[in-house]
């Protein structure tokens, strides 16, 4: 079976947020699992910074081949009316780039993406032919629209995705709370939605941590007593005016010996919100510490060393930082909603988050109560341990398989070469000339034919072995390496290459790389004429070898070089 998985939430600002982190790891742990699949993974041109990256991390355990790179129009944001046509024109465009994969199944990996962000995701809107696997975090927007979609724009977005997410084929739930909201709310099909759970970051559980390392830690955000410690977002669901509330209620010789500490990256506004709803309820100034954007590192050191963790949010998809926390032997409680109560399962640990006085009871039985917070402590190792990347992704494995199988040496099923890259461009530009709308710019036009051009291939081109004779080409000046370039280049000429075919090729300090067909002719004695000498266009899976160094193009060339790479040509 052929797996591509679509890795935008890797790329998007998501990158560094909890989709970001779950898509990276889920598919490093089915890479790690798979034992007879086929996985590509699929990149957005408009975060070339992200492909580097996100190629060096999957370095040494997929070929780079496999980490294709789609070339899509820009800006495609959502919320700019004038990209309308664009974002429609990209949709299509994605999911012709994805068929011409020929995929048995297509994983997108985040779907509620690009509000104004250059995030492009749909479902059948360009084919159905496409057999699609959606990850399901939660339908918290949708289950709380006044709070999410009070503005209208970013609500048709919404609604938007999900009606792309009701078309697709399969759905993995990163918790039972949200597979149960998916089948209530969305219609999902009970028989064709699984549970696939998350885990924390393996490499992130395996710091250790000295006591000054801590204490430096704890220094840098002003901590300065045994603290309480929420970690999070600062969305109102996440329910920190409750939990302040909840704290000034403590009695106060606990106060007095104790901080409560929100950790995470929150808007200005909203810090300078919680800090004046404390300083409301009769906390003083640094019973309340707010630290700011941390790295992983020191969020662990954290969760090592405070007295409780606390998790008062009354909707979450999971809740990644509880999982943490107990991973960390943090003593947890959290809310009895939604998915909470699956990832502590201990009901001794749950409070009511809607009430201040069972928030505040509960944090002052951990604080006070030694017996009990060990109990937490014991119970959150244990359990902690139910949740691992090696379970989830054989999981999802199992379950695509199930819902995807393809028939023994592929009968019944259709030929991968059903569709060629010339047909799917045919008709991809059939459906970007239907649209509704009218591009705005001619520029437009010409941005979408060229993204066209550089995504999909007729498949019956071969890979190619680009070789570099720049100095063979511009000057033969007869030295030994030359006459030993030359002496390959003609063993290359008559050498026959199982899965490629060889094209001899040169550049200037000004121009591009170009086919070397006239230099090669005249060294085979024949003759053509100089407009063969046509600019190459290599593509994924394709060798560049820089056979005839030439020193002063190689430094004119480096962006070059840096394209192809990214694309997944190997230098």
């Amino acid at each position: 079976m052929r797996i591509v998985i679509d890795m935008q939430g890797v790329q998007s600002g998501s990158r560094y947020r909890g989709i970001g982190r779950y898509t990276l790891s889920f598919t490093q742990g089915i890479i790690k699992a798979n034992t007879n699949h086929e996985i590509i993974l699929v990149l957005s041109s408009l975060f070339p910074d992200s492909i580097d990256w996100i190629r060096s991390i999957f370095h040494d355990t997929l070929p780079q081949q496999n980490i294709r790179v789609w070339t899509s129009p820009s800006p495609v944001g959502f919320l700019d009316e004038n990209n309308f046509w664009r974002r429609q024109s990209a949709e299509l465009l994605r999911e012709a780039y994805l068929l011409s994969l020929y995929p048995d199944v297509v994983l997108i990996s985040t779907l509620f993406e690009g509000t104004d962000e250059n995030i492009v995701t749909s479902v059948a809107k360009f084919t159905n032919k496409l057999k699609i696997a959606v990850i399901v975090y939660d339908l918290i927007p949708f289950l709380n629209r006044e709070s999410y979609l009070g503005n209208p724009q970013v609500e048709r977005w919404y609604m938007e995705k999900l009606a792309y997410l009701k078309k697709a084929d399969a759905w993995l739930a990163i918790s039972e709370s949200s597979k149960q909201e998916a089948i209530e709310h969305a219609q999902i099909p009970a028989d064709r939605i699984c549970n696939i759970s998350t885990a924390a970051d393996e490499k992130l559980l395996l710091l250790n941590f000295t006591p000054s390392e801590i204490i430096e830690t704890q220094n840098k955000i002003g901590v300065t007593r045994p603290f309480v410690m929420y970690c999070s977002a600062s969305d109102p669901r996440k329910n920190h005016l409750r939990l302040i509330a909840a704290y000034s209620a403590l009695p106060k010789h606990i106060r007095d010996t104790h901080q409560l500490v929100f950790v995470g990256g929150m808007p200005h506004d909203h810090i300078e919100a919680f800090k004046k709803y404390a300083t409301k309820v009769g906390l003083s100034e640094n019973e309340l510490v707010i630290s700011g954007y941390l790295d992983d590192k020191s969020i662990y050191a954290l969760y090592h060393s405070c007295k409780c963790f606390v998790f008062p949010s009354w909707h979450e998809g999971f809740g990644l930082p509880v999982l943490e926390a107990m991973s960390c032997g943090a003593p947890v409680i959290g809310s009895n909603c939604s998915s909470i109560p699956e990832v502590i399962e201990n009901p001794e640990a749950l409070f009511d988050p809607f009430s201040e006085s069972a928030i505040s009871e509960k944090i002052c039985q951990v604080l006070i109560d030694d017996d009990f917070r060990q109990r937490l402590i014991c119970h959150g190792l244990r359990q902690s341990k139910k949740f691992s990347w090696e379970i989830i992704s054989k999981r999802a494995l199992s379950t695509l398989e199930r819902l995807f199988v393809v028939p023994q040496n592929n009968v019944g099923s259709p030929p991968r070469n059903k569709y060629s890259g010339n047909k799917i461009v045919d008709e991809l530009i059939d459906a970007i000339s239907n649209l509704l709308i009218a591009p705005s710019a001619h520029s437009d036009l010409t941005e979408v034919a060229k993204a066209i051009d550089a995504s999909i291939w007729d498949d019956s081109r071969p890979m190619k072995l680009f070789v570099d004779i720049s100095e063979l080409v511009q000057r033969d000046s007869k030295t030994g390496i030359q006459r030993v370039v030359r002496s390959i280049v003609n063993a290359l000429l008559v050498l026959e290459l199982k899965d490629y075919t060889v094209e001899f090729v040169y550049a200037t300090t000004v121009s591009s790389y170009r086919k070397a067909g006239n230099y090669i002719s005249n060294l085979k004695g024949e003759m053509i004429a100089a407009e063969d000498d046509q600019i190459i266009v290599p593509r994924a899976g394709d060798i560049f070898l820089g056979l005839d160094l030439q020193i002063a193009i190689i430094p004119a060339q480096a962006l070059f070089f840096e394209k192809i790479k990214r694309l997944g040509v190997s230098v």
